[in-house]
């Protein structure tokens, strides 16, 4: 059974998460990484969505640039494959 949850209802598992792998939860921001899974998994493929969100992570850990930019790219490439690849089943 799916749960819908708002961003705020995950801070308990952001918390147990980023405390069992040593990291801040303050730098997660739940809300934009959960944008960035909905438009991969609508315009592009469902598991798009946690491989997407994974390289976002991997961009962020690595320096690449913050957040939010990070996330605007993202978002952006998907609507670009939506338009590249209109007979996509996602």
């Amino acid at each position: 059974m799916a749960q819908h949850l708002p961003p705020e209802a995950l801070n308990g598992w952001l918390e147990a998460a980023a405390k069992e792998l040593d990291l801040d939860s303050s730098d997660v921001d739940i809300a934009t990484v959960l944008d960035v899974a909905k438009h991969v998994a609508h315009e592009v493929a469902r598991p798009a969505a946690p491989l997407s969100t994974f390289l976002l992570g991997v961009a962020l850990g690595s320096g690449k640039s913050e957040l939010s930019s990070l996330a605007e790219q993202l978002v952006s490439r998907a609507h670009q494959w939506a338009d590249e690849h209109p007979d996509n089943d996602s």
